[in-house]
């Protein structure tokens, strides 16, 4: 069903030109209602009537015309979801993330499966309405899209959807690394190389502001980012003992690697905590302790792996 490389929507190039995309109607109320007329149903008495509507808040072009023909190749992606995966991607939470429709963030989502599969934005974005968002599903929170943590979940989340409900492209490990341990349909996957590659990024556009707005939202929404950062970590290692008594073994020449991905999350956790520093909520949880912690759990990780 795809009508391109995927891989190669997540080369460097691509990632940087997705990240200083605009959307016509971005943002706005207007767009919001329209793609929530879409998201409930459209019969075909008032399809056109429902994409002349569109039309008027994304285009013109492309035309309602144009637009009816993507949505006919929406609905049969939608049939594909439950024939790969058994199911439909996540609706998103009206009550929880009711002005989240039309985003930015959920536009740039919908633009890398909308380039995938030759459909507009709009139809990308409500193949995964949840996609965009940072974290699972509707539990996560909504951040600034400009923001490396909101880049990397944005990303992050249509490789994984890609891979997941059409069988197409990297999965989570969307850029590729060599050090592949953890599955590549686990959101776990891809998340210690993804969030230093978006701080790079973004170095000149006021990271330490950005991230430590992420901090703090993160810390808001999920209790502490130490709570975040320990349980994926500790996941990891549900992962790694579970294949212990199995024929697991590292691959060659990744040892290296996979210690040069460790000191990354400690760069970006110390990143993380030194913007935190600069820029305290009188709300936030995030105790002073909180790198030694991560740092911890990143050794045993490390000498887990290499046991």
């Amino acid at each position: 069903m795809t009508k391109t490389d995927v891989k190669a929507l997540f080369s460097n190039d691509n990632m940087e030109a997705l990240r200083k995309t605009k959307f016509k109607g971005e943002g706005t109320m207007g767009l919001n209602a329209a793609m929530k007329l879409v998201a409930a149903g459209v019969s075909n008495d008032d399809r056109m009537k429902v994409m002349k509507r569109l039309e008027e808040e994304v285009g013109s072009p492309p035309t309602a015309d144009q637009l009816a023909v993507d949505y006919g190749r929406f609905l049969i992606l939608r049939k594909q979801q439950q024939a790969i995966a058994g199911k439909e991607a996540e609706g998103l939470s009206e009550f929880m993330h009711g002005d989240f429709m039309g985003s930015r963030a959920q536009l740039m989502c919908g633009k890398v499966l909308g380039d995938a599969f030759g459909i507009h934005e709009v139809f990308g974005a409500l193949l995964s309405p949840t996609g965009g968002l940072v974290g699972p599903g509707n539990l996560a929170v909504s951040l600034d899209p400009d923001n490396p943590i909101a880049l990397h979940g944005t990303v992050h989340d249509a490789a994984g959807y890609l891979q997941n409900f059409h069988d197409q492209g990297p999965g989570y490990h969307y850029l590729d690394d060599k050090v592949q341990i953890i599955p590549a349909s686990w959101p776990i996957a891809g998340q210690f190389d993804g969030i230093p590659y978006w701080v790079e990024k973004t170095s000149g556009d006021g990271v330490v502001k950005k991230t430590a707005a992420a901090v703090i939202a993160l810390e808001k929404g999920l209790k502490t980012v130490r709570d975040a950062v320990a349980s994926t970590i500790d996941n990891m290692l549900d992962f790694f003992r579970g294949k212990k008594d199995q024929d697991f073994e590292p691959q060659e020449d990744t040892a290296e690697e996979v210690l040069d991905t460790s000191q990354a999350i400690e760069d970006a956790v110390d990143k993380a905590q030194d913007a935190t520093k600069q820029t305290r909520d009188p709300e936030s949880t995030l105790g002073p302790d909180t790198p030694k912690e991560t740092k911890d759990k990143l050794d045993a990780m490390s000498k887990f792996i290499w046991k």
